[in-house]
């Protein structure tokens, strides 16, 4: 197999080196886990499609220093494989999970010319364990949590659920192509641990940019929703829309507003993130009007199966309220709160 060059590798990046580069690249702003701004920032977020990241979660009492290691992680998935991609060929395979480790702490960070391959861990599961951290209002606020209460997945039945919670590994010059969250969800992807300086830089668009995001990559002779094209740096500078930019360090949490473009490019030792998807509302009316469409034109199956979280969603609320108007009859009340939905 011959070696064939990376489209992007972060040989000679830095954060400030990249936002001095051009004039198209923004730096995201960032709100301290701990401000009392915090919930503020988040309502802003959400209002208004533009990327955030919510740092220094590591430096909370909560942070679990102990159970999100490397070490811990292996000991607490299930499986003692992972799904790698070679970003040399794009092919995918499973190799056990302590084969990707050594592979990854004894390989450069940054790609070598006769290298055929350099491995990404991908969709990784989730420990069940780390799953209940990311559920503590000490550490996270508890209107992110992942199937919390402004989660639309939340109502979905048991026998069909969601599943958004997943693992990445990965060191530097590995990286996804430039990609959308699946039918307008709002992407959470939080740095849990690294090595050796780890980190990796996020290139994003705000939500209302993404027509001229789709626009330019057919000028590119590329489909968006295809999921299959790394842009280089040099594409976005030339491109018609902001590009936001930030380097992602340990306790960082990166929050991704639906329909947001975004490529993560890994830097430096190995990192470990987690990534979830919520489901708002507001979410699944935009997924409904404009995803599915893109996606039945693009032949791209759906995946979060957004009419039937509509009707699960739709049926929970009314039942609620049934009850409610069922409770004030009851006991003869002229008013009854009703929940914060």
């Amino acid at each position: 197999m011959s070696a064939a060059k990376l489209a992007v590798s972060t040989r000679g990046w830095s954060f400030q080196g990249l936002i001095e580069s051009s004039s198209n690249f923004y730096a995201v702003d960032r709100v301290s886990a701990s401000s009392h701004n915090l919930q503020e920032a988040l309502k802003n977020h959400e209002e208004d499609g533009i990327p955030l990241v919510v740092e220094g979660f590591h430096k909370l009492k909560a942070w679990p220093y102990g159970l999100f290691s490397l070490e811990n992680f292996c000991k607490q998935v299930q499986s003692k494989d992972i799904s790698v991609r070679n970003v040399h060929n794009w092919k995918d395979k499973e190799i056990p999970l302590e084969d990707f480790i050594t592979k990854s702490r004894t390989m450069s960070h940054f790609a070598e010319d006769d290298e055929v391959e350099r491995l990404y861990g991908k969709d990784a599961e989730c420990p069940s364990a780390w799953e209940e951290e990311l559920r503590d209002e000490a550490l996270l606020p508890s209107n992110l949590f992942c199937g919390g209460s402004h989660d639309e997945f939340r109502f979905r039945p048991a026998s069909s659920p969601i599943e958004t919670l997943m693992c990445y590994l990965g060191v530097g010059d590995t990286y996804t192509p430039c990609h959308k969250d699946l039918c307008a969800s709002s992407g959470h992807n939080l740095m849990c641990y690294t090595e050796e300086e780890g980190s990796s830089f996020w290139f994003m668009t705000a939500s209302s940019d993404a027509p001229a995001v789709s626009a330019y990559f057919h000028t590119l002779h590329q489909e968006l929703d295809h999921e299959n094209h790394v842009i280089t740096l040099e594409q976005l500078v030339k491109s018609p829309f902001k590009v936001y930019v930030v380097e992602q360090k340990l306790g960082d949490l990166v929050l991704v507003p639906p329909r947001s473009a975004h490529q993560v490019v890994n830097y430096g030792g190995i990192t470990l993130k987690t990534s979830w998807s919520r489901m708002t509302t507001r979410g699944l009316a935009v997924a409904y009007y404009h995803e599915l469409p893109i996606y039945r034109r693009v032949c791209r199956p759906e995946t979060y199966r957004v009419k039937s979280t509509v009707y699960y969603a739709l049926k929970a609320r009314t039942e609620a309220m049934t009850a409610l108007e069922r409770y004030a009859r009851s006991n003869d009340k002229a008013f009854v709160s009703v929940p914060d939905w």
